[in-house]
């Protein structure tokens, strides 16, 4: 796990996300965005135009992304750090690198993602998760195909509230202020 952890302080050192819009300066950036929620996350390489109908993000999978991803899996006991470096190796070089870009049209409340064009129409009543969490439950529009899409992990929800938050912090936050968005 040494060269592994050699590149996890490496890709640590690596610069936070730059905002090319004097608009997205003004808040702090955040550093990650969800892939899926069994990839997980991603680094932000550049955030530009937030809170716009021209907002942008470009992410990719560092090595750290690829290190937690594969610690997500085996229970805390069975964590074996060989099979995580060769976890974390495999996911690299499939990404070999690979940038993905994000768009979001703010003021029509839609995200343009690798899987898809969606526009958020509406959320359920707040409710509460029974664990004190306040819950609100979004529905999506698919444009390729005009349906609302389900809310689940296989319909990417989880992946299309993180793009809105991170392109759309404003709208964002007046929607779902105080409550866990699902």
């Amino acid at each position: 796990m040494g060269i592994v952890a050699g590149g996890l302080r490496q890709a640590r050192a690596q610069p936070p996300a730059k905002s090319e819009s004097p608009r997205a300066a003004v808040t702090k950036a955040p550093t990650k965005i969800l892939v899926s929620s069994h990839r997980g996350d991603a680094t932000i390489l550049t955030l530009s135009d937030l809170d716009s109908d021209t907002a942008a993000v470009t992410f990719r999978i560092e090595l750290d992304d690829a290190i937690e991803s594969c610690l997500r899996e085996p229970p805390p006991d069975d964590i074996k750090p060989a099979e995580v470096a060769r976890c974390a190796k495999q996911v690299m070089d499939l990404n070999a690198g690979k940038q993905i870009k994000r768009r979001a049209m703010c003021s029509k409340n839609t995200v343009y993602t690798e899987f898809g064009n969606f526009s958020l129409v509406g959320a359920g009543e707040p409710e509460s998760s029974g664990e004190g969490k306040k819950m609100i439950r979004t529905n999506w529009k698919d444009h390729r195909n005009e349906q609302i899409v389900d809310n689940s992990t296989a319909a990417r929800t989880d992946a299309m509230l993180s793009t809105f938050a991170v392109l759309c912090p404003a709208a964002y936050k007046a929607k779902f202020d105080g409550y866990h968005a699902y």
